[in-house]
């Protein structure tokens, strides 16, 4: 159906009545009358597909938003769209995508959408934040395995905390103390073996922020 001029001026004039903070009734309107918006001039459908994406993301429908921002960046860049709301419009949709990416969770996806973006914005704190948030999140296998060694040592730290309650201490009392030394040495083994992993993981992140921002400052003193 092709919709006269007039009736797109409405449709775009009846979006544009819709509250901001009216998330649910800008979805909804948008999803309604898609393909007739599709045919309102580029500024004014990007004007369109742009506060719809916004309203996807604050309404926390974070996997539809993502495929959004992606079709938003791909036409800033065909457009050669720079600045939308008084702002670098491409800074704004990179780090509302890979926020968008933290919380499904898809921690390397985020992390590779984050390096692109402090390369393009490093003076940025919020990206580096993310990445590195990004970056802890990706518990490598090690880790697991640490933590799965504390388990076992604080579930042997207890079976011996029984025993010398129940058995050693009514039965062998000379013996009390060396299994009473030897349930708090295996709690404090089991402890700091997940302490340990998680210290090493945390340093491995930040050595790794670290190097990957000397080598864009190493490259933007080249260029």
């Amino acid at each position: 159906m092709a919709y006269m001029p007039a009736q797109r001026l409405r449709l775009y004039r009846n979006f544009k009545a819709n509250d901001a903070a009216n998330y649910y009734g800008i979805i909804r309107y948008f999803e309604q009358y898609e393909e007739a918006l599709r045919e309102l001039g580029e500024s004014e459908y990007f004007d369109c597909a742009f506060t719809y994406t916004e309203a996807l993301f604050l309404a926390g429908d974070y996997g539809r938003a993502t495929v959004m921002f992606d079709h938003l960046l791909e036409w800033v860049i065909t457009q050669n769209i720079t600045q939308w709301a008084g702002g670098d419009v491409f800074a704004h949709l990179l780090l509302r995508k890979a926020a968008a990416l933290t919380h499904q969770r898809r921690w390397p996806h985020a992390a590779h959408v984050l390096r692109e973006y402090v390369k393009l914005y490093p003076s940025d704190r919020r990206g580096w934040r993310l990445l590195k948030k990004s970056l802890l999140q990706q518990r490598p296998p090690w880790l697991g395995r640490c933590w799965a060694v504390c388990i076992g040592t604080l579930f042997v730290a207890l079976l011996v905390a029984a025993g010398e309650m129940f058995l050693v201490r009514p039965f062998f009392p000379d013996y009390d103390e060396i299994a009473l030394n030897l349930h708090y040495l295996l709690l404090a083994a089991g402890l700091a073996v997940a302490l340990a992993g998680e210290v090493w993981h945390g340093y491995r992140c930040h050595r790794s922020l670290r190097t990957f921002a000397q080598q864009i400052r190493r490259r933007r003193r080249v260029c």
